[in-house]
């Protein structure tokens, strides 16, 4: 479509991406993976101009955004044609964001006179801030000894596991990595994140031997190999698998390892248990953001807080007599006379040190 005709009727009916070169501007400064994610959110806005009787883009009002914001916050259907919940406020804002860029590139390139996107400034979307939800160290110990690994299929469920618990993966990463961005003699794995920002992680000996094992695997079954991806598509080896199947195979290996609720268990849980098992061990917010892919060190602070046991421990000194029973236990080893000695000994030494001060 020439960008002159970006005016005119949306075509084809459900892509919005194919007013040019709006397409190729975000292929220049997105991601694949975001620029997938954009015409998936253009579409449902196509949806909603098209059910409100819009077809022109310089039709479209600030107060038809405010009811599309609206139209997103109630159940309804996907562009596809499927029943849908409400949108969560993450999904809304990031359907609003892709929105508000679509519009924005039209006015810099005067193809519409106002940007109606302008309203969204005065619709303030909260997301609920929440603590990570990684696994307890119990379940953590049980997923990877229930892992099968006796055949193909529990293989492929064993490394997306891994992939999420041992080096952070988001389910994104995992269905575009290419075998190309694994080095198994440097025991180095490359991914492209959020941002198209690239980070380079260390591969567990366990990972790297089930990767291993899964090459080998799937060359004596004759499996074809030809396509980038280590995961690719079951429709078409040079298009990555869809990431429903991976969610999948992570709650079929957690009904491997018995887990109390194997259906709440998802790639992302595996990454808040990575991160949150590097600060456990004493990760510095750097270096758990550089492990990550985090944008800023605030997300990274998270886990950290979350290891933290200072706060609790303060807690059961000052609500579960802490203190009492120690002082308890200390008169009962020692006796009575060498806690008092013990006492003043320690309030000269304070009144010392706090002369030397003054």
């Amino acid at each position: 479509m020439n960008p002159r005709d970006a005016q005119g009727p949306f075509k084809p009916a459900d892509n919005l991406l194919e007013v040019e070169p709006y397409s190729s501007f975000l292929g220049l400064c997105k991601s694949v993976h975001t620029k997938y994610n954009y015409h998936q959110d253009l579409r449902v806005l196509k949806q909603f101009l098209d059910a409100s009787g819009i077809t022109k883009l310089a039709e479209v009002q600030p107060q038809d955004l405010a009811r599309f914001v609206g139209h997103l916050t109630k159940p309804g259907q996907t562009p596809a044609g499927k029943a849908r919940q409400a949108y969560s406020t993450r999904s809304m804002k990031r359907i609003l964001a892709s929105t508000r860029s679509f519009y924005r590139y039209l006015a810099s390139i005067r193809h519409i006179d106002n940007d109606p996107t302008a309203v969204f400034h005065n619709l303030a979307i909260r997301s609920p801030q929440r603590n990570p939800r990684p696994l307890a160290s119990r379940d953590r110990d049980a997923l990877v000894k229930g892992l099968q690994t006796d055949n193909l299929e529990g293989l492929k469920i064993s490394l997306v596991v891994l992939m999420g618990y041992h080096c952070g993966l988001r389910v994104s990463e995992i269905t575009h990595l290419k075998k190309s961005e694994i080095d198994m003699d440097q025991k180095l794995l490359t991914v492209i994140g959020k941002g198209d920002k690239e980070r380079t992680l260390p591969l567990t000996d366990h990972l790297r031997d089930l990767l291993r094992r899964f090459m080998s695997q799937m060359a004596k079954e004759k499996v074809s190999q030809e396509g980038p991806f280590l995961f690719p598509s079951l429709r078409s080896s040079t298009k990555p698998i869809n990431p429903h199947f991976l969610e999948l195979w992570v709650k079929k290996a957690a009904h491997w390892a018995k887990l109390e609720n194997p259906e709440d268990l998802t790639v992302h849980v595996l990454r808040h248990t990575f991160g949150t098992q590097l600060a456990e061990s004493g990760a510095s917010v750097y270096e758990i953001r550089d492990l990550m892919g985090h944008s800023s060190i605030m997300v990274s602070e998270n886990y950290v807080k979350l290891a933290s046991t200072k706060a609790q421990q303060a807690h059961r000194r000052a609500f579960e007599g802490g203190y009492r029973v120690h002082a308890l236990n200390l008169v009962r080893s020692v006796g009575p006379q060498e806690v008092l000695k013990r006492f003043r000994s320690r309030n000269r030494k304070s009144k010392a040190e706090g002369l030397k001060e003054v």
